[in-house]
């Protein structure tokens, strides 16, 4: 029977025979009742699966892992980031650094929403965990249209001298504008113009930000605008007329639909459907009205009312389909936070030798005196080391002129020598120079042993 396995079945057909053979053995002894379980399992036999179980794979046998005892290897989100900032300023390894702790819990301490920390030095760490800090954090965005008594306000100083400040030391919250037009750009009185506030906060203060939006609504209310308009988007679609439609959309509750996805849906106008309607319409138009955070559930609505009414979505007249918007993203990449902290700590570097400049000129009005600076000090060292090779190459010109002359080559005869670096070869050419070798008076021996040495 190949997989199956028929044993289960077979119990009670085995414990049939077993007490047959007992009782033909056995016949002078009184027979011995069943066991109590011989009468259920015939009425009830046990069942048997007919459908072949999946094949399972076979389990290989482990071997030794050759790397147990290795220990594992760490990895931080913080290492990249210290790759990147140390390759792109690796002067930065050379500053003396602070390594020492008081309680080893330093780091529990520190606020990275500002690079300068009290206890702790500016370094390249610094840096590092400032960009992580900034990596972290969430932008809220407020869209809505204002017109001129809140442009004003937005660029009034009550807005940037006591509200911005007051939502960064409460709640901890940067609180900014998006680029605003300025009096002489509008002329219209009446206009109305797009406005985004973003609220800039980190993750692990979500209560205060609740507490700043709501302020931040208050305020805008005391403006006099509308905060249901915040964020407010609309979309509409229309389906061709048909008495089956119109049925449809008087029978189901649009409004429980649409709740299932945020979105509000409602059929404007609503004679459209009504029965026995004065005029004949050819399209019933449907509006959606949501916020910019639901609006990626749009088309899954779509899918959802195409299948209520039995149609389509392609017999849906609907413009092009909203993009999503959400209401909160990342306010900063990896490489936004990373020039935002990077210009931070080139404005600390900067302050810091300003002041060592600037300690150093009112220790020298009041008759200070300092050493060579590390700047001078190599200059001093680099003259030092041209002069030693400008010596060294003088000795290898002159050696090779040496080699050249007692070889009986021609080179470099007819240029003149330097009277600086060669004194001593230009007097021992006086000593030795009435005496030409080949001539009938000879080469007296006098100085020729260092010239022709």
């Amino acid at each position: 029977m190949g997989r199956y396995n028929f044993a289960p079945q077979r119990v009670h057909q085995a414990a049939t025979r077993l007490l047959q053979a007992r009782e033909t053995g056995r016949a002078t002894i009184a027979s011995q009742p069943p066991p109590p379980w011989y009468t259920v399992i015939g009425n009830l036999p046990p069942s048997e699966r007919l459908v072949r179980p999946p094949l399972q794979p076979a389990q290989r046998k482990g071997r030794k892992a050759s790397k147990l005892f290795q220990p594992v290897k760490l990895q931080y989100p913080e290492d990249q980031l210290r790759l990147d900032f140390f390759g792109d300023h690796p002067w930065e390894l050379a500053r003396p650094r602070q390594i020492l702790e008081d309680d080893g819990k330093d780091y529990q301490k520190f606020d990275w929403s500002q690079l300068d920390q009290p206890t702790k030095q500016v370094d390249g760490e610094s840096l590092v965990q400032r960009q992580a800090w900034l990596m972290g954090l969430v932008r809220h965005e407020l869209d809505f249209s204002a017109g001129p008594q809140m442009l004003d306000y937005l660029r009034s100083d009550h807005f940037h001298e006591s509200l911005q400040p007051l939502f960064k030391d409460e709640y901890a919250v940067d609180l900014h504008t998006s680029q605003l037009p300025s009096r002489t750009e509008y002329t219209d009185v009446d206009a109305n113009v797009p406005v985004n506030l973003y609220l800039t906060y980190h993750p692990k203060y979500p209560h205060q930000f609740k507490d700043a939006v709501k302020h931040l609504n208050q305020v805008l209310a005391a403006q006099n605008l509308d905060t249901s308009s915040i964020n407010k988007r609309s979309f509409s679609i229309a389906l061709i007329n048909s008495d089956a439609i119109a049925e449809s959309l008087r029978n189901i509750d649009l409004a429980a639909i649409g709740k299932q996805h945020n979105i509000n849906l409602t059929v404007q106008p609503e004679s459209t459907i009504k029965p026995f309607a004065e005029t004949p319409f050819n399209v019933v138009p449907i509006s959606f009205s949501y916020y910019r955070n639901a609006s990626a559930n749009v088309a899954g609505l779509l899918s959802t009312l195409a299948a209520t009414l039995n149609l389509k979505t392609t017999d849906m007249l609907t413009p092009t389909l909203p993009t999503a918007e959400p209401d909160t993203y990342p306010a900063y990449t990896k490489a936004g936070a990373y020039d935002k902290a990077r210009k931070e700590f080139y404005e600390v570097r900067h302050t810091q030798e300003i002041e060592r400049r600037v300690a150093r000129e009112e220790a020298l009005w009041t008759g200070a005196e300092f050493g060579p600076s590390p700047l001078t000090v190599g200059m001093e060292l680099e003259d030092q080391k041209y002069e030693e090779w400008r010596e060294w190459a003088a000795k290898e010109i002159m050696a090779y002129k040496q080699l050249s002359g007692s070889s009986g080559s021609a080179l470099d005869q007819d240029s003149p020598l330097d009277p600086v670096l060669d004194a001593d070869v230009l007097s021992a050419m006086e000593e030795v120079e009435p005496s030409v070798p080949g001539s009938k008076r000879g080469q007296t021996a006098q100085g020729g042993a260092f010239v022709h040495a």
